[in-house]
């Protein structure tokens, strides 16, 4: 996983409003063990001050 800055190299778009992953099909094995709603991703969301849903 190749990041700049504090956001994937491979994320297109704007966090929080319309991010997607550009290499979804082929995205490394870290990304297709994270999982949507995890206490992982809540801790993220929290971090970049977005909505806890």
């Amino acid at each position: 996983m190749q990041c700049y800055g504090n956001r994937c190299a491979a994320l297109t778009g704007e966090i929080g409003r319309s991010a997607q992953c550009g290499v979804y099909a082929n995205r490394p094995l870290v990304c297709r063990e994270f999982q949507a709603g995890s206490i992982d991703c809540l801790m993220v969301r929290r971090n970049f001050d977005l909505a806890v849903t």
